[in-house]
């Protein structure tokens, strides 16, 4: 035998769960007892009430129209990450051919150089 439940837990089950075929396992057959009650069957009535209206309550799938914004505004994004990620590839190449530059124009200062000279060596042939 299960313990009776107070008008309190029986209200707070009714409201939660609605008809008693809802409750959890473990509170039915003690639901079922109290049932029978006045004040028990009028909260069991108005959560019936709702359990009803609940149901016959339906969403409209949504038109294709719907679908087709969806989608438009996601690709938009989209495209627009793909142009601002060119423009840091962009940037970032001419960025690092700037840097380039300035090296090679610091690591051979000008008139460093003879034009006899090369990278093998100097081409003026020593005189014994």
């Amino acid at each position: 035998m299960t313990e009776p439940l107070s008008l309190a837990r029986f209200a707070e089950l009714a409201e939660t769960y609605g008809a008693l075929a809802r409750w959890p396992q473990a509170e039915r057959d003690a639901g079922r007892e109290m049932a029978d009650t006045p004040e028990a069957a009028a909260f069991l009535a108005r959560a019936a009430a709702l359990d009803d209206l609940l149901d016959q309550w339906a969403v409209a799938p949504p038109d294709a129209s719907l679908r087709e914004a969806i989608m438009a505004g996601h690709l938009r994004p989209l495209r627009r990450r793909i142009r601002v990620w060119w423009s840091a590839v962009g940037l970032a190449s001419a960025l690092a051919g700037a840097v380039a530059g300035v090296l090679v124009v610091e690591a051979d200062p000008a008139g460093y150089h003879a034009t006899e000279d090369t990278a093998f060596g100097s081409l003026v042939v020593q005189e014994k």
